[in-house]
């Protein structure tokens, strides 16, 4: 093997992933070489030196205003599209209306049309006396729960560190309201009680961001604008 194969070869060579196309004893056929090469074993050595600085390197903590930075850079694109976005919030209500009024009008308008039939198959039967069987209709299925408020599904594993030192013994640390959208995602929220600094809006907001409720329903389908109250204490979070 030639200097520069073998060089190209050095990363695979140490993390022992040579390319498969590579024959069996190439593995072998490097040592060889880089026991009789100086320069290509110096070039080894600095591999190795180097994947032994990257080991020691550790992960940056990510920034205390993470949640709330992404929060204002999603509203700054929401706010950017403009007619486009107001045209498209115009169709879904459009859609919620047609799926959600216009559709289950069509429930009764279809039992209506086969009670007519059956009236008219009773009369036919019993002035014209023809023997036609009498058809009957199974009620037919509604929804347990037109409408179905939002819930919490799953809260985000982050630390209120203020609410153990600013709470009183026997009173709820902080109790607040979220407005959840379609999405399942809270897009506002409010303090009903409780005491809040600068820091504790950060941890918040943080943990509101990461955070998946569920949204409300109308006839199964999704709407914006449900509302979740949250209760944070030293103790546990209620949702």
């Amino acid at each position: 093997m030639t200097c520069a194969e073998v060089r190209r070869l050095v990363p695979g060579y140490l993390d022992g992933a040579l390319p498969e196309r590579m024959s069996r004893d190439a593995h072998a056929r490097m040592g060889q070489h880089l026991e009789n090469c100086l320069d290509c074993r110096q070039e080894l050595e600095r591999y190795v030196h180097l994947s032994a600085m990257m080991s020691t390197v550790g992960s940056n903590p990510p920034p205390a205003n993470l949640g709330l930075d992404i929060r204002v850079a999603v509203a700054q694109a929401r706010a950017a599209q403009g007619f486009r976005n107001h045209i498209g919030r115009w169709r879904n209500r459009i859609q919620l209306v047609v799926e959600n009024i216009l559709e289950p009008l069509a429930v009764p308008a279809t039992g209506g049309l086969l009670a007519a039939l059956v009236v008219f198959a009773i009369v036919s039967h019993q002035f014209l006396g023809l023997a036609m069987p009498l058809v009957t209709t199974a009620d037919l299925p509604l929804p347990a729960s037109l409408l179905q408020p939002a819930r919490l599904e799953t809260l985000a594993g982050f630390q209120m560190s203020g609410i153990k030192e600013s709470t009183p013994a026997g009173e709820h640390g902080l109790l607040v309201e979220a407005t959840v959208s379609a999405a399942g995602e809270a897009v506002s929220y409010r303090v009903i009680s409780g005491r809040m600094d600068s820091a504790m809006q950060r941890e918040l907001d943080q943990v509101l961001l990461f955070s998946r409720f569920r949204p409300q329903l109308s006839f199964g389908r999704p709407l914006s604008g449900g509302h979740v109250v949250l209760s944070f204490n030293t103790i546990s979070v209620r949702g």
